[in-house]
């Protein structure tokens, strides 16, 4: 679980991991990895949102923890159901392996 996470209102969301490691995702490219069943079908796995129909500008209007593994975020295109786990966002941020400690500094 992050220690913080930060982007309520802006384009992008920071997440301060414990092992003091900060990773930068852009609201847009969050909202582009939604797997909630409008995004994603549920029987298939198939992906049904079109990654360009997410608009450039789109920011985060809410964000709330979901337990101990997640958040939900709720964006300015007002989709709110996708839950992101926060193991899936720490292992799968493409700076993950390349990384050897502080800041991730890209913005995906």
């Amino acid at each position: 679980m992050p220690l913080e996470i930060v982007g309520l209102g802006k384009a992008e969301v920071r997440f301060v991991w414990d092992e003091g490691v900060e990773d930068l995702w852009s609201a847009r490219t969050l909202r582009q990895r939604c797997t909630c069943a409008y995004c994603q079908s549920e029987a298939t796995g198939e992906r049904l949102l079109d990654p360009a129909s997410v608009p450039e500008d789109i920011t985060v209007t809410s964000m709330s923890l979901v337990g101990n593994y997640g958040v939900s975020i709720a964006f300015s295109d007002h989709h709110s159901t996708g839950i992101y786990r926060f193991r899936e966002l720490h292992a799968s941020h493409p700076n993950r392996g390349a990384q050897t400690g502080g800041k991730s500094g890209a913005n995906p």
